[in-house]
């Protein structure tokens, strides 16, 4: 998953010292450094059917 590495550095978004600081599992997409996963799969998918999810779109539509 992911992108094929490059000469010039990641980007990240607004909130990837939030990501982190929650323990996000951070890769390469697309030039940005994004959260894949913090606790797992099933309990990620429990918690977004019993509460609610986020998504961080603030890389979508930037260039820079």
């Amino acid at each position: 998953m992911g992108t094929p590495p490059s000469s010039s550095p990641l980007k990240r978004t607004p909130l990837y010292e939030a990501h982190k600081a929650l323990g996000a599992k951070i890769v390469s997409f697309g030039g940005w450094e994004m959260p894949v996963e913090y606790s797992g799969l099933a309990d990620e998918h429990r918690a977004v059917r019993e509460r609610a999810g986020l998504f961080d779109v603030s890389h979508m539509g930037r260039s820079g």
